[in-house]
């Protein structure tokens, strides 16, 4: 789906509500938390599909957390009666999310970004999921586009991005739609704030040791849109590695050699791709270049943070 038609029935959809308001929200059953970072004219998009969500308005609460305090809301912007705006002046998404989290009421919590639009009966399919008794959920991401005519990243994410039902399996679930139980941030703690990328999957491998089990929920959707351009990429992949070499707090000179020894090889795993249907095979062929072009760049850049020539970005 192109992000212009997404527009329209995203606007279309609110225009009935905008007039009136709810109640604040005592005690409702999820709660769901959005960080944004200069981000206001799409969040706008998400808030209206929040407020749109056929699960009913007086059992859920969306905080959402502003990452630039400097960066105020522009005046008309809209803000339903069950949402709130707190600031979190510590960088990174995992900062915010976790000061959402100490003021969340809800039983269950709902991660989404403030890029994405959740699908209108997204809540509603979540909450029926843990009615029957699951812990955690890792719902669909359905990428999104600027036309239909994609560019050469598009294709890209098209072949290659959010493959939620591969990081369920591994125990993770990126935050643009992950939504567990709030008890089990008591079990398992907050995200690794010192992160700026990865504390998602991060905290999802400690919650699998500590034995709550995810699901793949296709049914619970939220849409999110594609990088189109080469900088964009290279700008998530700098983000993504800053914080995985982070975390590699010994044996830097290890690091060090077998980056260099695995990271110019061609990808082998991608090459499944060729297998799968969606792509004419000259765009597989294009997607699959483009990665080992972002293999190359990726293991260069870690190097220059593994030798300190370089130090991990926010975004």
């Amino acid at each position: 789906m192109s992000f212009y038609k997404l527009e329209i029935e995203v606007e279309c959809k609110s225009a009935q509500e905008n007039a009136g308001g709810v109640m604040k929200i005592s005690s409702p059953r999820a709660s769901v938390i959005v960080p944004t970072y200069y981000d206001w004219a799409r969040l706008r998009l998400c808030v209206i599909a929040l407020q749109n969500q056929t699960f009913p308005k007086d059992d859920f609460e969306v905080i959402i957390v502003n990452n630039a305090p400097e960066d105020i809301p522009p005046i008309d912007f809209y803000l339903p009666n069950n949402f709130t705006i707190i600031t979190e002046g510590k960088p990174g998404s995992y900062a915010a999310r976790n000061a959402a989290l100490k003021l969340a009421k809800g039983e269950i919590i709902a991660f989404t970004d403030s890029d994405c639009i959740p699908d209108p009966y997204w809540l509603e399919a979540a909450v029926k999921r843990f009615d029957k008794g699951v812990e955690r959920i890792a719902g669909k991401i359905e990428l999104f586009f600027k036309s239909d005519n994609l560019t050469l990243v598009e294709i890209y994410e098209k072949a290659f991005a959010f493959d939620q039902e591969k990081y369920a399996k591994a125990g993770g679930a990126a935050t643009a739609n992950m939504i567990t139980l709030a008890k089990n941030f008591k079990t398992v703690g907050f995200f690794n704030d010192t992160l700026m990328s990865g504390g998602d999957n991060e905290w999802g491998w400690r919650a699998m040791d500590k034995g709550i089990s995810i699901e793949y929920a296709p049914e619970v959707i939220v849409n999110h849109p594609a990088r189109a351009d080469i900088k964009a990429m290279l700008k998530k992949r700098k983000r993504v590695l800053g914080g995985e070499v982070s975390k590699e707090n010994e044996n830097i000179k290890k690091s060090f050699i077998l980056t260099l020894l695995k990271g110019y090889f061609p990808p082998r795993r991608q090459l499944n791709l060729f297998f799968k249907k969606g792509l004419p095979f000259s765009k597989k062929l294009l997607a699959y270049l483009l990665c080992y072009y972002f293999k190359i760049y990726s293991t260069t850049y870690k190097l220059a943070l593994l030798v300190g020539i370089a130090k991990p970005e926010r975004s």
